[in-house]
């Protein structure tokens, strides 16, 4: 049986994210949001292949080089291994409060327990935002899945800073004394970060080495001072960094390497000293 896939006119054909983008944009985030490979949360396995040839494409010179644009746009991301694809913008034409009432709440559940690993709390700290808050969904959506748990078993109240620190993996010493004033100002506009963003940054770069982590982060403070680059959240837009970089399609761009050696070591001196709080 055929399922019903909605799209909301305002918030797709009029909608500032969408300001600039090609035909073909438009119609692989319109097949993205309606195709038979969709599920109820957004977030799902793909063929390229079948897919490209049901949007009438060639998979590797059409359809793959939009999903990489999208990706770099923040609509989505791609996860190549699995050929896992999130849409970011699905929860702009799907109710969240409905994937999560009584009928379909276990399978969505599921759904998320599919996810790539790396995914599982990115994604449910998302979901979670937009749900209403001090309501019962946020706490049903939090006790299922612990998505801050990765982060800090102590008191919720504690401020992490990202920092290319490298968590679980044994004593590392990386000799940054930086003499670290804590009435310095933090970096703009990776400062712009709230704490749960800054958490969130922290778990993904906890396997990246210090190196890399510079260049990231200075990626993402350059996308953050261009108003309107970054579409969805500075975390999806990130993540989507970080996935590139582990696919080894991330090069920084030469602004960004300018920027990586003039602000890491502003950056990590916060950073790291905050971590260690």
């Amino acid at each position: 049986m055929s399922r019903q896939r909605t799209i909301n006119d305002s918030a797709f054909w009029r909608s500032p994210k969408m300001a600039g983008r090609t035909q073909e944009d438009r119609s692989t985030l319109t097949y993205l949001l309606t195709c038979p490979f969709s599920n109820i949360i957004g977030a799902y396995q793909i063929v390229p292949r079948i897919a490209a040839s049901e949007m009438g494409w060639d998979a590797e010179s059409q359809f793959m080089p939009i999903l990489r644009r999208l990706q770099d746009a923040g609509f989505i991301e791609y996860e190549p291994e699995q050929s896992y694809v999130w849409v970011h913008i699905w929860w702009d034409h799907n109710s969240p409060r409905m994937a999560l009432g009584p009928t379909l709440r276990q399978k969505t559940f599921n759904q998320i327990r599919e996810l790539p690993e790396q995914w599982r709390t990115l994604y449910t700290d998302d979901l979670i935002q937009r749900l209403p808050e001090n309501g019962e969904l946020r706490g049903l959506v939090s006790n299922a899945f612990s998505p801050s748990s990765a982060v800090d078993e102590g008191s919720p109240d504690r401020v992490s800073i990202p920092y290319p620190y490298p968590i679980d993996r044994g004593r590392v010493n990386y000799n940054y004394n930086y003499n670290y004033n804590p009435t310095t100002p933090e970096p703009e506009p990776l400062g712009q970060l709230s704490t749960g963003e800054r958490e969130q940054i922290t778990v993904l770069l906890r396997n990246t080495p210090d190196q890399e982590a510079r260049f990231l982060l200075a990626e993402l403070s350059k996308a953050m001072a261009r108003p309107g680059h970054i579409t969805q959240s500075p975390i999806q837009y990130f993540h989507g960094l970080l996935q590139r970089h582990r696919s080894g399609d991330f090069v920084p761009t030469t602004q960004g390497a300018k920027t990586a050696a003039t602000l890491a070591r502003s950056q990590l001196k916060a950073m790291v000293v905050s971590g260690r709080r």
